[in-house]
């Protein structure tokens, strides 16, 4: 259930029983600012609240939690394709580039793409593949090369480029 929804059943819940905010809050011993906030879009739900408004409103609270399903893999590709050629402005991006030139994919993915294109990538390349390119790859920024080495990290996977020291950076005389 997205979040919008749950915001517009308490709201539809509490004048069904005809209750105003401040008596619901004082049933579920909360205020009712915070009342307001989860019926007008608020995405940080506190679960015992949630049971506590559940209860009070004579509802039942259901948490499910379902599986990320993906696009079939023929138009998911073709669609992710033509996602990726917006991270290419350099050069015409071709299909086959994923399979000749994948560090070169994955580097431009990594520093500008979304997560539906890291999704993507890992799904093409396999999770391993994808890891091994991530430890070859010389990022542009200092932030999205500590952020990858936490996750090469926290999977157990060691650099693997040549040189693993920082590039040196030239120090111009003032």
């Amino acid at each position: 259930m997205h979040e919008n929804e749950i915001s517009r059943k308490l709201r539809e819940h509490r004048l069904e029983r005809g209750l105003s905010l401040s008596q619901l809050a004082r049933r579920v011993n909360t205020s009712a600012a915070t009342l307001s906030r989860y019926e007008n879009g608020w995405r940080r739900f506190e679960l015992h609240t949630l049971r506590k408004l559940a209860t009070a409103l004579g509802c039942r609270l259901v948490v499910d939690l379902q599986p990320i399903r993906p696009p079939s893999p023929l138009a998911g590709r073709a669609s992710s394709i033509r996602k990726l050629r917006r991270l290419f402005w350099d050069r015409r991006f071709r299909e086959r580039d994923l399979d000749e030139y994948p560090l070169w994919v994955l580097e431009r993915v990594l520093e500008y793409g979304s997560l539906e294109d890291l999704r993507f990538l890992i799904e093409q390349m396999g999770r391993g593949r994808f890891l091994e390119g991530v430890a070859q790859i010389r990022f542009q920024s200092a932030k999205t090369e500590n952020f990858w080495k936490l996750i090469l990290q926290r999977e157990g996977v060691s650099c693997t480029r040549r040189f693993c020291r920082k590039a040196a950076r030239p120090c111009w005389p003032g």
